[in-house]
């Protein structure tokens, strides 16, 4: 291994050198995982972040593997050289050399980057995704009481309404943890509470303040979750949007953080298998941006223009997931339903295609088994809902949702 880019010049010692001295003590212990923040930190010592340089000075790649470290770690499976590999391939590797050699491996490196000190996996299997057919569908009536409905799309058929205790709501979103369905509400003193609905012991919590700093006012909110962590993001008072994470094992929630934007409208979120939670807002101008949290790498992106064919305007926004695609829905100007899908594996976006509908106002949209399903608001204050299978490729028509019910928002989403 290398010691810093900069700083390096005539290093050659060799994998077998390094193996003796982690034998004598020279090296610091072994450790077992590093997450991918600290490994992006070891990359910028090394390498300057560029995980495909090759100088032509024996070392390859953003870890600054020599060919000999390379092999015997397993690197060639992927590549004949660390700079051919991917980043994550890379890093792969990395994690290898880190259990057996410790973070001397890296001299200079990886004690900076506190590589030794990290022991958090950078790509921990995914959460096991149980069988979903049952959304948990909550709509506000005009005068802002709150009603929640079962659709078992297993069985063909929605429970009735029933009333979750609420009044004067301006808006709604939910998450599902589990087999825990977490709906919250911006109440009418522009306030954010929270009502948990427990579905495998048949109860709702009641209506609370979540455990977060709640002197904040808002004005739209969203929420999705991964595992057992709900992201709550909210559109403040001065046009910004604020996030907060909730992390329902450990029964605590981080603070507010204020992620910027200007005059935002309209959020929506959906966070996607390999942690990355994508959030759409509406601006001033209508249109929709996106900002990405990787929770996996520890950061955050930056805003930009959201979707395909460089923008769209809209009214309101939705976004759903299914695996590593987002489903991102919006209602144009002219009130009718349009859909594009992000591929985030591919990194690409599909085209923007017109569903249709009369006069929408508002949209919502939960996914599970690889259909989404839709539901938006009409002028009319009527709640109906699309499905789009993406098993079949196919779409069917607008019809009442859950048999016909009145609303001016709506938030779905399933628990397992």
């Amino acid at each position: 291994m290398s010691m810093s880019f900069q700083a390096r010049t005539a290093l050659t010692l060799s994998l077998a050198a390094l193996v003796t001295c982690a034998a004598s003590g020279a090296l610091a212990g072994p450790a077992s995982a590093a997450s991918v923040s600290t490994w992006d930190k070891v990359a910028e010592c090394e390498s300057g972040g560029n995980w495909s340089i090759n100088t032509g000075n024996g070392f390859y790649g953003g870890l600054q593997f020599t060919p000999s470290t390379w092999s015997a770690y397993g690197g060639t499976a992927y590549a004949s050289r660390a700079d051919l590999a991917t980043k994550k391939q890379q890093i792969l590797i990395g994690e290898k050399v880190l259990a057996g050699q410790g973070q001397g491996a890296w001299p200079s490196c990886g004690p900076a980057a506190g590589l030794g000190a990290d022991h958090t996996s950078p790509y921990p299997d995914p959460v096991p995704v149980s069988v979903k057919n049952t959304v948990h569908l909550q709509r506000i009536v005009p005068g802002g009481d709150l009603f929640n409905a079962e659709g078992d799309f297993a069985a063909g058929k929605w429970s009735g309404w029933s009333n979750q205790g609420a009044s004067q709501l301006k808006e709604v979103a939910s998450a599902g943890t589990g087999s825990v369905n977490r709906v919250f509400a911006i109440g009418g003193d522009s306030k954010i509470y929270e009502n948990d609905g427990d579905y495998a012991s048949g109860k709702w919590s009641g209506w609370f303040a979540p455990a977060i700093n709640n002197s904040t006012t808002f004005t739209a909110l969203a929420a999705s979750s991964y595992g057992n962590t709900v992201h709550l993001v909210a559109i403040g008072a001065d046009g910004h949007l604020y996030n907060t994470d909730g992390d329902f094992s450990a029964g605590k929630w981080n603070g507010w953080s204020d992620k910027g934007g200007t005059s935002l409208k309209h959020v929506a979120s959906a966070t996607t298998a390999d942690q990355v939670n994508h959030i759409f807002a509406t601006d001033a101008t209508d249109q929709i941006l996106e900002l990405d949290g990787d929770y996996a790498a520890g950061k955050w992106g930056s805003w930009g223009i959201a979707g395909p064919n460089g923008g769209f305007k809209a009214l309101d926004v939705t976004a759903s997931v299914s695996d590593k695609t987002v489903h991102l829905g919006a209602i144009s100007l002219a009130g009718q339903y349009y859909d594009t899908e992000g591929d985030f594996d591919r990194g690409a976006w599909n085209g923007w295609s017109n569903m249709g509908g009369d006069n929408l106002k508002r949209v919502t949209s939960a996914a599970a088994n690889n259909v989404n399903h839709v539901f938006a608001t009409t002028g009319a204050n009527r709640l109906i809902e699309r499905d789009a299978d993406y098993n079949t490729g196919s779409w069917n028509d607008w019809a009442d949702a859950a048999g016909g019910a009145d609303a001016t928002s709506a938030t779905a989403a399933f628990t397992g």
